[in-house]
């Protein structure tokens, strides 16, 4: 059996960041540190273990592409984990593959502070698990939409955290529009560690595009911003009326983030009271805001607790 400093020299593992679906807000979509460091070892009051997946696909329009990066446009991340763990530390797989805390419990049309995209690896980074976290070897997954097919690699992670080891699963495929059309995606596992095979649809949500930021249309990406002291609002194209939308529109100033997410009706146009928007850092033309428009569905997948797949479908701005 391989030790912890053997398992780090057998497969380094350079880039987390990659695998979480994203990039820094000041050019691109956010994206979770390279590295998360170690936490405390697990605390020695442990319940029993359960099963939980946390599966997150992320289609991301690519308007904040780099032009030196043509083939980012209409980008399709995956990321996956498997894990047996102490129910109270379900919210680590969320964070290990870049999912955003459910904002259920938000009202709709209402908007609470947040510590932004890369929230997810801060969190992960603090998290001291109440128990030891194996992250499990499900076999082959692949991702099939039709005919098509991507299959997932899978990457031994040595150590996320101090109290967390075993194998994640990732794909990324540029101009993956066509993925979409086929209305749904399924994803199957040939089935290990203790785990049997399995399969699990999950259908697609309409494709959601921020069309004008206050009387102004989107253009490029881009897009003037309100007068200081004015009300934020934002329009997009099509409504789906039966999948979660939300907002998040910020920017990190010096480190610290500074960001407010909402969670909206579907219904094509929305406000931020101009009282919120002046929570909001200063923005320039270095440093605009980002705003990131998400439509997501959820599914449970068979053998797992919770509400294991989630597909995402993005759509982000600068807002000068």
């Amino acid at each position: 059996m391989l030790t912890p400093p053997a398992l780090r020299r057998f497969a380094p593992w350079a880039r987390v960041a990659s695998l979480l679906l994203g990039t820094t807000a000041a050019c691109r979509e956010p994206a979770l540190p390279e590295r998360v460091p170690a936490v405390a070892r697990p605390s020695s009051r442990q319940a029993a273990p359960v099963r939980r997946a946390a599966v997150t696909l992320r289609f991301s329009s690519g308007r904040l592409a780099s032009p030196t990066d043509p083939d980012a446009a209409d980008r399709l991340q995956v990321a996956a984990v498997f894990g047996q763990l102490d129910a109270r530390d379900a919210g680590l797989l969320d964070d290990l593959v870049g999912r955003e805390r459910p904002a259920g419990a938000m009202a709709i049309d209402g908007c609470v502070a947040d510590l932004g995209p890369t929230a997810a690896g801060t969190r992960a980074a603090a998290q001291r698990p109440h128990a030891w976290v194996q992250l499990l070897d499900v076999g082959n997954v692949t991702l099939r939409a039709g005919a098509d097919e991507l299959p997932l690699r899978v990457q031994m992670v040595p150590s996320l955290t101090e109290a967390t080891r075993g194998v994640r699963y990732d794909a990324d495929r540029a101009m993956s529009r066509v993925w979409l059309a086929a209305g749904s995606l399924l994803l199957a596992g040939t089935g290990g560690d203790g785990v049997e095979p399995f399969t699990v649809t999950i259908d697609v949500p309409r494709p959601v595009r921020l069309t004008h930021v206050g009387p102004n249309a989107v253009r490029l990406g881009r897009v003037p911003g309100p007068v200081a002291g004015e009300e934020l609002s934002v329009r997009w194209g099509s409504v789906d009326g039966a999948a979660e939308l939300t907002l998040q529109v910020g920017a990190e100033v010096d480190g610290r983030p500074g960001w407010l997410r909402c969670r909206l009706r579907d219904d094509g146009a929305f406000t931020v009271p101009a009282e919120l928007a002046a929570q909001l850092p200063a923005r320039t033309e270095a440093r605009p805001w980002l705003a990131r428009l998400t439509r997501a569905r959820s599914k449970p997948m068979p053998g797992f607790a919770g509400d294991g797949m989630r597909l995402e479908l993005s759509d982000a701005v600068h807002v000068f």
